[in-house]
């Protein structure tokens, strides 16, 4: 439990916060870098903490990626609606014995190589992945709330009191918020896998199922943005679960064009990080020690700036909601009086 005083100062640092202006794009992302830049001790904080997350996605990145483009080309090879294919399931069931025991064979040593990998990897994401980048993701938020707020003169010892303060408080809270954001998430992207898997067997309809990728890609881009926040409102506020979620909703209904906006830069950034690594397995060549070492590094790097900029939205969308309740209370105020 926090003491008296720090209750006070957490809400000196909140009514400071909300006293700033309005953000716009650049602004927000302008705050956000401005708080990186301007206390070292926070910089070295989240390299200590995120450094085992590092390790696990550098370990992730290996194992998963190349099992993972085998899976694309064994299904690109089996292709339904390919003539191609159709004769080669005939040759197999009429009297192609040896077409048969070939295609098992090569199939029986692809799922074993890949009943392996993807064990190691779905370990890895589904534990200590989603572990240790909540951890991560506390860290960073809360910190960088308290140096928005005006303390950014916090030593290190100070940071690593308020993180182990704020994860024994708020680590349940976060986690529920964080599985209910993964899966809203992973239901939009199998709609996604699904419209474009659809697009690759129907090439005949792919501009209606390219019309619906791209709208509900749209869709997805902007509801991060709410699901984000909510993580962010259930690490500094009591919300936690759904109901953050459905808190960062409400808050961000005036803002959503500016939350979709920053989500796409992220979101295009990610992409950018990890097409070099996939189109080099994709061609059969290896994407290296030092291009999975840059990979990783510039995804957390990106998560970490990620996050900053969403506690900056977060107390922005707040702002322009207590300036609306204002405004309707000078104007009722107003009404009574004349």
């Amino acid at each position: 439990m926090m003491n008296i005083s720090e209750i006070s100062r957490f809400k000196m640092d909140s009514h400071q916060i909300l006293a700033k202006q309005k953000l716009g794009f650049s602004a927000s992302l302008r705050e956000a870098f401005k708080i990186l830049f301007d206390c070292p001790n926070f910089i070295f904080l989240i390299v200590v903490i995120s450094f085992p997350l590092f390790a696990a996605l550098l370990a992730h990145h290996v194992l998963l990626h190349p099992t993972f483009l085998q899976l694309l080309k064994l299904l690109s090879q089996e292709n339904p609606y390919d003539p191609s294919q159709r004769f080669i399931i005939r040759c197999q069931l009429d009297d192609g014995t040896d077409c048969f025991s070939q295609r098992s064979s090569d199939n029986d040593n692809f799922t074993a190589n890949l009943s392996h990998r993807f064990l190691i990897s779905t370990l890895l994401s589904s534990t200590l992945i989603f572990f240790l980048d909540l951890l991560s993701t506390i860290s960073t938020v809360s910190i960088s709330a308290a140096i928005y707020g005006g303390n950014s003169q916090m030593g290190f010892k100070k940071m690593l009191v308020e993180v182990r303060k704020l994860v024994a408080t708020r680590l349940r809270g976060s986690m529920e918020t964080s599985l209910y954001a993964l899966l809203f998430a992973s239901l939009t992207l199998l709609g996604l896998i699904a419209l474009s898997t659809n697009m690759f067997l129907m090439p005949k309809s792919s501009f209606i199922f390219g019309t619906i990728f791209v709208f509900l890609l749209t869709k997805y881009i902007e509801w991060s943005a709410i699901w984000n926040m909510g993580i962010v409102i259930s690490i500094l506020d009591k919300n936690q679960g759904y109901i953050a979620i459905g808190v960062a909703a409400y808050l961000s209904r005036g803002s959503r064009k500016l939350g979709f906006s920053l989500m796409l830069v992220f979101f295009a950034l990610k992409v950018a990080f990890g097409l070099p690594c996939l189109y080099a397995l994709w061609n059969g060549r290896s994407c290296g020690a030092l291009g999975n070492v840059v990979s990783v590094s510039l995804k957390c790097v990106g998560d970490i700036v990620m996050w900053v900029v969403l506690m900056v939205y977060f107390y922005d969308c707040k702002r322009q909601l207590l300036e609306k309740k204002m405004d309707l209370e000078n104007n009722g105020k107003a009404i009574e009086a004349t």
